[in-house]
């Protein structure tokens, strides 16, 4: 009888997952149901976001084959870094108070994917240059009033793509980001649409204004797409941008109607 000798040959790991389940938790604790954050909590208790902070730091996005892996990284990097900035900082008025020209976007204060970069940098050098995902707008948020609502869930590969379409449909059923006055003819946009008009209009092969109004139009709600249809030509405006912080309370305290809406129960 012959024997046959099986040889093993141990093959390299599959890279595993990055885990946000911490992040999620931060999220669930510290951001309420109109996005605000509760920055004095986490200064409070800097522990867990400091962990995630530094497992940001350590990880290796190169070994991941996946493009839903590495956005869901960048995206939630993006949120936990500008949250623990403020947050270390806190208590402020705004964003602007903690930099010459938005210096605390500019400098290279932070660590992720194992590089040293700004949030400037984090936004405009890799999530835009790499992905070209626009629904990016709609989930990255700045510490400020006029951003979008910090969801209360980590990106994942997972989720990616639902959370991408649900915070971006939820941005444009806020009045504050699309309002539509038929008698004037006008339509008034969030001035995010207005500062990266070139990814919407990369996107729709279209030129500004009409990008940024057939953009809208795939996000808005039923009603607020019959309105649209509705006008002919519309002059186009844009909101004046709140930088305030977006804390607890902050909504209610805006000086945008607009924005207090989202204060209401």
């Amino acid at each position: 009888m012959k024997l046959f000798w099986l040889c093993f040959v141990a093959l390299p790991a599959w890279p595993q997952a990055f885990d946000h389940s911490a992040w999620d938790a931060i999220l669930k604790e510290s951001v309420n149901e109109i996005g605000e954050v509760d920055y004095a909590r986490l200064k409070a208790n800097p522990g867990p976001l400091a962990a995630y902070v530094a497992k940001l730091a350590a990880a290796r996005t190169e070994t991941w084959p996946s493009r839903e892996e590495q956005l869901a990284f960048w995206i939630n990097a993006y949120n936990a870094l500008t949250t623990y900035g403020v947050a270390r900082q806190y208590p402020v008025a705004s964003v602007k108070d903690l930099g010459f020209l938005f210096g605390f976007f500019r400098r290279d204060d932070y660590t992720a994917g194992g590089r040293k970069l700004s949030l400037m940098t984090l936004e405009n050098g890799i999530l835009r240059a790499r992905f070209a995902e626009p629904r990016i707008h709609f989930a990255i948020v700045c510490a400020s009033l006029s951003c979008p609502k910090l969801a209360r869930t980590a990106f994942t590969a997972a989720n990616l793509n639902a959370l991408l379409e649900s915070q971006t449909r939820q941005y444009f059923a806020e009045r504050r980001n699309l309002s539509i006055d038929a008698k004037a003819n006008r339509v008034t946009l969030a001035a995010i649409l207005d500062w990266y008009k070139a990814d919407f209009e990369k996107f729709t092969g279209q030129s500004a204004p009409l990008a940024l109004l057939d953009y809208a139009r795939r996000y808005a709600g039923a009603e607020q797409r019959e309105a649209l249809a509705a006008l002919k030509s519309p002059k186009i405006g844009f909101r004046d941008y709140d930088w305030s912080i977006n804390d607890p309370g902050s909504r209610r305290r805006a000086k945008s109607a607009e924005e207090r809406e989202l204060a209401k129960p």
